[in-house]
């Protein structure tokens, strides 16, 4: 009869209890801020370092960059579990970067076509930044407050 390898059986159990764990285990709001807030000024860095676009022309690689910034760093964001009393705030603050995303794709689009009155009126939907600053302090992470694009 073969003893089962100790070594083997103990690499799973270590595996096993490193995934799956327990479902519901949020962050602590420290732990939480302190992640969210890592995450936006990462993603701050990266989109100041686009530079301001100078022509219409330039506009559309910038949302183009700015976009797919944001959307990282939006991913990141989605993989944390905010405590309760921050979660609705923090939901309110996702969804809005959703609408952000959209509207970069959209400035974009009205770039390419070189129309910078609509360029214009996109970039000021994004500008309005007072729900996603008004969510991010709901959801306690400040640093989350700046615009997007």
């Amino acid at each position: 009869m073969r003893r089962p390898n100790l070594a083997l059986a103990l690499a799973l159990v270590l595996v096993l209890a490193g995934c799956g764990g327990d479902e519901d285990e949020r962050l602590s709001r420290a732990e939480f801020v302190d992640r969210a807030t890592a995450i936006c000024e990462r993603a701050e860095q990266r989109i100041g370092e686009l530079g301001e676009p100078g022509s219409v022309e330039e506009l559309a690689g910038y949302a183009r960059e700015a976009r797919a910034i944001t959307e990282e760093s939006v991913g990141e964001l989605r993989e944390l579990d905010p405590p309760e009393a921050l979660e609705p705030g923090f939901d309110r603050y996702l969804e809005r970067a959703g609408e952000v995303i959209e509207l970069l794709g959209e400035l974009e689009g009205a770039a390419e076509d070189g129309d910078s009155e609509e360029a214009l009126r996109i970039a000021g939907q994004i500008g309005t930044s007072a729900d996603a600053q008004g969510a991010a302090r709901a959801a306690g992470i400040p640093a989350c407050e700046e615009d997007e694009g």
